[in-house]
């Protein structure tokens, strides 16, 4: 590495003192230097932060998506294996539930463990940790017009960011599907 060269320059006889001939830094614009440093690191920390909170967000509303076209599926196709809570006097315009079971819980169904086990144990957890924060509830509503097909609702329930999200999905099921069940 090689030096710049100095100047000897007499001031005194009793002191020598050096001039440069090169430019450097001083302490000021070191600070300088640092602190617009430092603003440009918490401008992209806090990036970093808001983009990962934004994928927490998506993963969470594809996996309510996900839940709520799942049930919706099973509940049009196996109306048989739920508990539709239809009084005689249907009002069009009033919801009723669609059951489970009669001990159905009020804040709704928790996802089941899945059957098939993913391949390690890691990814089973998750799973696992994951399907307890969301809850499912299914109601049902005659639609006035005609009289010929109920409007299912599925609603899918979780917590993120310490505030309650709903997802819904909805989709019409013939009503002599439904009254083959009722009549039971």
């Amino acid at each position: 590495m090689m030096f710049p060269k100095l100047k000897k320059k007499n001031c005194n006889k009793d002191m020598t003192f050096l001039t440069e001939t090169s430019k450097g830094f001083t302490l000021i614009e070191l600070i300088v230097a640092l602190a617009v440093l430092s603003i440009a690191v918490t401008g992209l920390v806090q990036m970093f932060s808001l983009s990962l909170n934004l994928a927490q967000t998506s993963q969470n509303a594809i996996l309510a998506g996900n839940i709520a076209y799942d049930k919706l599926d099973y509940l049009r196709n196996c109306p048989e294996k739920f508990i539709w809570k239809v009084s005689d006097s249907v009002n069009p315009e009033d919801f009723f539930s669609i059951l489970t079971s009669e001990d159905e819980a009020k804040a709704g169904n928790v996802l089941e463990v899945p059957i098939t086990v993913p391949p390690d144990w890691a990814s089973f957890r998750k799973y696992k940790d994951v399907s307890q924060k969301f809850r499912w509830k299914a109601f049902g509503k005659l639609v006035s017009n005609g009289k010929d097909y109920y409007e299912v609702v599925v609603i899918v329930i979780y917590k993120e960011f310490g505030r309650i999200k709903y997802y819904t999905a909805n989709s019409i099921i013939p009503c002599f599907q439904i009254d083959k069940v009722i009549k039971k």
